[in-house]
């Protein structure tokens, strides 16, 4: 639990802000030890408050610290254990599973990297960097299907999936809020107080989503999630085709997003409706994490190839999230005051998606120009 007090001057000039932690130490779901420890951080000007601040904090029963970082006092004697989950180069004839392993473990370790990000909610971009680690693991169960066991793939899939809508929730809420907040901005000054209004109506959903991502990751649910994660880096379940030669078995494997994608935009029509468009998104994600995963045994084509994708999803991601803000205030608009100022919002994101459709047919040439000229096959 953290808790912040902000010390201002009498001129309301902020002096010092005072960090107090409480850190419960997990075992499974069992509290093994707590401690607390607080932090100064004075700003410009503050110096004066420190003496006066340390005497009350030491009357108060606080003692000087001993600089270790949270995480190593957490820790205890774990922290000089090797870690779990190690980066190792492929070797120069790698197998699938060699690949497949590497695969794995770059997404679980972003998981991991973010986990305490996700539990502070400091800085939102951990959410997103999670949630994006536990869509790619899924999209490599699926692409790779025929190198995993499907019992064994199913289930992670599945815990991921639920791990992935929890963060999702949050994500989604947060984005919305901060594109809205920029377009509210750009209102007249007559209209922030029922921009305001509306803003806060979204915002106050964003804490339930994100007390019900935290009960998550406090279950025992979300622990044993984390085990099997690092266990699909160390121990996944493969099949025997996992051992043949990378180059033997990946190009059909990478070929099938591709072509679903490929499939997909042509069966569009001229102006195909908003749904269509996420699902191009979709694919264009699953082509991307494919060409990524074997860009390592491909090289520079297939990581161009990857980039171009990552553009396309852009153009496709600005789209949706507009679909998404529309459909928002539309549903939230209410009346009065608020209603217009709704609608002035919904302007923008009109006009916004329609720059997206103008994009995405450039966007989607670049991609088929750079697909990878020996494994997917001119289209």
């Amino acid at each position: 639990m953290r808790r912040r007090v902000t010390l201002t001057g009498s001129d309301g000039a902020e002096l010092a802000e005072v960090v107090d932690d409480e850190v419960s130490v997990l075992e499974g779901r069992r509290v093994a030890s707590r401690f607390r420890e607080v932090e100064v951080e004075l700003r410009e000007g503050g110096e004066s408050l420190l003496p006066a601040l340390l005497e009350r904090l030491h009357s108060a029963g606080a003692f000087p610290g001993d600089g270790l970082a949270k995480h190593l006092r957490a820790l205890g004697p774990a922290a000089q254990e090797a870690p779990e989950l190690t980066a190792t180069a492929l070797p120069e004839a790698p197998t699938a599973a060699d690949v497949l392993r590497q695969a794995f473990s770059s997404a679980v370790a972003q998981i991991l990297r973010h986990d305490i990000g996700v539990r502070t909610g400091e800085d939102p971009e951990s959410i997103h960097q999670a949630r994006v680690a536990t869509r790619r693991l899924r999209s490599h169960l699926r692409t790779f299907k025929p190198l995993v066991q499907e019992e064994w793939a199913n289930r992670l899939r599945d815990e991921l999936g639920w791990l992935a809508e929890r963060l999702g929730a949050v994500r989604d809420a947060q984005v919305l809020l901060e594109r809205l907040r920029a377009e509210a901005a750009r209102l007249p000054q007559a209209d922030a107080r029922p921009a305001a209004d509306l803003l806060r109506r979204l915002g106050d959903s964003v804490e339930p989503a994100r007390k019900e991502l935290l009960a998550g990751m406090a279950s025992q649910r979300y622990v044993d999630l984390l085990e099997s994660l690092v266990e699909a880096v160390s121990r996944p379940a493969l099949t025997e085709e996992a051992s043949l030669p990378a180059t033997d078995v990946l190009p059909a494997l990478v070929r099938k997003p591709w072509r679903r994608l490929r499939d997909a935009v042509r069966a569009l029509g001229p102006e195909p409706p908003d749904g269509e468009l996420h699902r191009i998104r979709i694919l264009a994600k699953r082509a991307r994490y494919a060409a990524e995963a074997a860009a390592p045994v491909v090289g520079k084509e297939a990581a161009r190839f990857a980039d171009a994708a990552a553009d396309l999803q852009t153009v496709l991601g600005e789209h949706q999230d507009s679909a998404v803000a529309q459909d928002w205030l539309r549903k939230n608009a209410g009346s009065g005051r608020r209603a217009f100022v709704a609608g002035e919002l919904h302007a923008q994101e009109v006009e916004r998606a329609a720059l997206s459709r103008s994009r995405w047919p450039a966007a989607w040439k670049r991609l088929n120009r750079a697909k990878l000229r020996t494994w997917l096959k001119p289209a």
